[in-house]
């Protein structure tokens, strides 16, 4: 690997993956802990956080001895170029064709422009797999490799455009490029990985726990529901407190569910990672029975702290393989039933080996050590280290 520091242009949010903003989400917050530990292994990197509008100059973020840049994303064009820009960006295939598109259309065009040219970087780096940046990143024939890490559990956009596409799962990768070889060609896979909160070393895992967790958003897509109908369709499940984490639109909803059944269910709300944490420490078992995930960080963040989990299957079983270990069950709600759900909770409640010290010292030992941000960082310096010898 070269000794030369690369300059980097992280393409993802800064107000969701930054304290300021609450509903930040985890793949947010690892994005800008991405870009934040690059710069601390010496690379020059600044957020082009498209497309929040960010306007005015480019900002310092504090990032211990190694600052970040943050640049605009939308500038109004010099006088002699606002021509070029407003033909350049009438003709973009956006789907938003209303004038007010257009104009942003014309300030991000200028925004990145200007980011390119004041900044020279020699990798791009999106983290956004429903995007139009690729179709900017076009109109300006830029030839700087373009990198997207797709995380959503979805085909995303323009995905073609990219010189490679960073999946966190085998199975993600599967399901977006199935048989395409000219998309599995330029395709890698890095698992993410954890905040340094989860992955302290320090943190003892030898904590009083009790009852089930589940950590995510309150919307069908996450599967709380299936928990839930698990618990309504088992007395022995239902003398098992149950502390949910996390907000969303079906929260009511979830709660009468809750209520109508006598789930003895805590709706805790929004939680700190802090909170969340302690959360995971003084559950039995994280269960979060999804239909589907990219990647979820919930389940890694638990198994750091010694908690196992049931889980999106594909990505519990291939867990299991990286960490040769044991680590919960792997459960597909579309395949199967809330008492089957029921009775894999209990069954694992039950299991002697997997509630002892030595069993959750192991797992969280194993999961700090392999979802670690050093490694995470290494594996994405190895890749653009690749392509830039490519040529």
């Amino acid at each position: 690997m070269t000794s030369t520091p690369l300059k980097i242009l992280q393409i993802h949010p800064f107000l969701r993956g930054d304290g300021l903003n609450p509903r930040a989400g985890g793949k947010s917050r690892l994005s800008l802990q991405l870009s934040r530990e690059l710069a601390l292994h010496g690379q020059r990197v600044a957020i082009f956080p498209f497309p929040e509008p960010i306007l005015e100059k480019a900002y310092t973020i504090e990032n211990g001895a190694m600052p970040l840049s943050l640049l605009p994303t939308a500038r109004i064009p010099p006088l002699k170029k606002i021509g070029w820009y407003f033909w350049t960006a009438s003709r973009l295939p956006l789907a938003d064709r209303a004038g007010h598109a257009v104009r942003m259309g014309v300030m991000f065009l200028a925004g990145l422009d200007d980011a390119v040219k004041e900044f020279r970087p020699d990798i791009i780096h999106n983290h956004a797999s429903f995007s139009d940046f690729p179709l900017y990143y076009h109109a300006l024939g830029l030839r700087i490799p373009l990198f997207l890490t797709h995380h959503t559990h979805e085909a995303g956009q323009h995905l073609d455009r990219y010189r490679r596409l960073i999946f966190p799962s085998e199975a993600l990768r599967t399901l977006v490029c199935g048989s395409n070889g000219s998309l599995l060609e330029g395709t890698r896979l890095i698992r993410p990985a954890v905040d340094k909160l989860y992955s302290d070393p320090s943190v003892s895992v030898a904590t009083r726990r009790k009852g089930i967790l589940f950590v995510g958003g309150l919307r069908l897509d996450k599967g709380l529901q299936n928990l839930l109908a698990a618990y309504a369709h088992s007395s022995v499940l239902r003398k098992v407190p149950l502390r949910i984490c996390g907000i969303g639109p079906e929260r009511e909803r979830f709660k009468k569910f809750a209520q109508s059944h006598r789930i003895p269910a805590a709706f805790l709300g929004r939680v700190s990672p802090e909170g969340v944490r302690r959360e995971m420490l003084a559950a039995e078992l994280l269960v979060n029975p999804s239909p589907a995930e990219g990647f979820s960080l919930a389940l890694a963040e638990a198994m750091c702290c010694g908690t196992a989990v049931i889980g999106w299957k594909p990505q519990v079983e291939e867990t299991e393989k990286l960490l040769h270990l044991e680590c919960g069950v792997g459960f597909d709600p579309a395949s199967s039933s809330p008492e089957a759900l029921a009775g894999v909770m209990m069954k694992w409640l039950h299991r002697k080996d997997v509630r002892s010290l030595r069993y959750r010292e192991q797992l969280s030992l194993s999961a700090r050590k392999f979802f670690s941000m050093e490694r995470y960082t290494a594996e994405n310096l190895v890749v653009y280290e690749e392509v830039l010898e490519e040529g």
